[in-house]
């Protein structure tokens, strides 16, 4: 299995190669989209602040860097949805990153969008967002079809249902799945709010009051009491407040003890999540995912590589709680 890993500035590339990135992805955030676009609109699922490259030249910075390794550059244009004219504005922009860079491809979700690349027919990649929503092996067959070479797979699945779709794959689809942080309350793919006003919806401190004649048989207390049990999932979902264990690993959501199955089940690549987390979050996001694909890789089993994963990650009353599992269930 690949690791993706997420690069924001060109001082991180070195870093993330040499702790064993095999692909790197990233945002942009151009002067000409924020002209006409900024503050309604963001280019991808990232905050142009601090998640994004926001010149060609930091682009270019980052390509060289990464070139002489071999390793692939995937760009991300992935917000839900686009109006007309910024579609077209993109498809300028992939041309121009395709013809004049030679980025290896991009990670898209707007339907649209996707087809407008279609047709474009760019000598690149072009892998489907978890925002795209790809819950079944009829998606896949849909998304074939328009050029998709790679699908990310939404956080929100159960194992099993990872496991039928990459195994019943007569398209030669790869898939990607989420290794470390970033959960989310919603399906992203459904999820029809933005994080651009006012922040993520999911993590506002909303006030919860029930409405209704008899407030169906509920009491103030058991609304607090379901009030604090989705706080603590939240918090456990935003990488438990992005704290960092007692020797530097950080917490939150992840799925190291599936790893030797999507090895088994033939999962092309785990994703590090995290465009705009901090030089160290990213450094030791990577090495924590690191550590266990090549304990896949040497052959150990399911229960081995879950033992480890575990070990490494040393909280096991998080880990025990469920809340920062991806993939729960059967």
């Amino acid at each position: 299995m690949k690791i993706v890993a997420p690069v924001s500035s060109p001082r991180e590339v070195e870093m993330l190669l040499h702790f064993g990135a095999d692909e790197l992805y990233c945002g942009v955030a151009t002067p000409e989209w924020e002209e006409h676009f900024g503050g309604r609109w963001w280019m991808n699922r990232r905050s142009p602040v601090g998640a994004n490259l926001v010149s060609w030249e930091e682009i270019q910075e980052v390509v060289d860097l990464a070139r002489p390794a071999r390793v692939p550059i995937y760009i991300t244009l992935n917000a839900p949805f686009y109006t007309d004219g910024g579609m077209h504005y993109l498809l300028k922009l992939a041309e121009r990153l395709s013809a004049e860079l030679a980025v290896d491809g991009f990670i898209v979700s707007d339907l649209n969008f996707l087809m407008l690349l279609a047709d474009s027919e760019l000598p690149a990649r072009v892998h489907l967002s978890s925002v795209g929503a790809c819950t079944n092996t009829w998606a896949v067959w849909f998304y074939s079809g328009l050029g998709i070479d790679r699908i990310i797979l939404p956080r929100q699945l159960r194992g099993s249902e990872i496991e039928g779709i990459v195994s019943r794959n007569p398209t030669g689809m790869e898939f990607e799945v989420f290794a470390v942080n970033d959960g989310c309350y919603f399906e992203e793919g459904f999820c029809q709010t933005t994080h651009v006003l006012g922040g993520p919806f999911c993590l506002t401190e909303w006030e919860v009051e029930v409405q209704g004649e008899g407030r169906a048989g509920i009491s103030p207390d058991e609304v607090e009491e379901h009030r604090k049990e989705l706080r603590e999932y939240l918090w456990y979902q935003n990488n438990c407040g992005s704290s960092f264990q007692h020797h530097g690993l950080p917490n939150g959501p992840c799925s190291l003890c599936w790893f030797g199955h999507f090895r088994d089940w033939g999962v092309t690549s785990v994703k590090v999540i995290g465009r705009e987390a901090s030089f160290v979050r990213k450094m030791a996001s990577l090495q924590l995912v690191r550590a266990v694909v090549d304990k896949a890789k040497e052959g150990a089993s399911h229960d081995e590589i879950a033992s480890f994963a575990r070990s490494l990650r040393d909280t096991p009353e998080y880990c025990d709680k469920g809340y920062m599992c991806y993939f729960r269930g059967s």
